[in-house]
């Protein structure tokens, strides 16, 4: 017997028999555009195109794709200043996933604006020129590099690229202006692999 995996928000789940997948289906676990894999796949495809018994063309879902998110997180929505920085700290360690365009840039102005505030406050108590002590500064630096590298990840996955392509930025110049370019990249509108 088939047995079948689907990603549920950030998660697999499965293995399932091909004979629970109606069940799966209309309990919402399964939706239309929900990924799906099997053994001999190569790669993870809409429930769609597999079950297209179970999603008659033109009926409208049994759930919505937003709500039914068990990890409560929507690829579509929009971003701004305050929620990209929430984001940012509640997704410290967070690698999986996507990061949409607007909570990405909208962080990397945060960190701008608090980078400068921090380096106005180092210079006020520790002075400028060559030997002043910039702590804070770099306290900051530290605290920001892992969750910096996981929403770099995490944006890259938004436009169907494994993390792994963030090693480019090994490569000098070149390697930057790739990741600038995909980092700019519209997202993918439907669901994919990192769902």
């Amino acid at each position: 017997m088939t047995q079948w995996y689907y990603a549920e928000g950030n998660d697999q789940r499965g293995p399932a028999e091909e004979r629970e997948i109606p069940g799966l289906v209309g309990s919402g676990a399964i939706l239309a555009d929900t990924l799906v894999w099997r053994d001999g796949m190569a790669d993870w495809e809409a429930a769609q195109m597999h079950f297209p018994e179970l999603f008659p063309a033109g009926s409208p879902p049994a759930f919505d794709p937003v709500v039914a998110n068990t990890a409560g997180r929507d690829y579509r929505r929009q971003s701004g200043m305050k929620d990209a920085f929430q984001q940012f700290f509640r997704r410290y360690f967070d690698f999986s996933g996507r990061s949409n365009r607007g909570e990405f840039w909208f962080w990397v102005l945060d960190n701008i604006l608090i980078s400068i505030a921090i380096a106005i406050v180092d210079a006020a108590f520790f002075g400028t020129g060559p030997g002043s002590a910039e702590v804070l500064g770099t306290l900051w630096a530290l605290a920001t590099l892992i969750p910096g590298i996981a929403i770099s990840v995490r944006r890259l996955h938004d436009i169907g690229k494994s993390g792994w392509w963030l090693l480019l930025i090994l490569i000098p110049l070149i390697g930057f202006v790739i990741l600038l370019v995909w980092h700019c990249q519209k997202p993918d509108t439907a669901p994919n692999r990192f769902n």
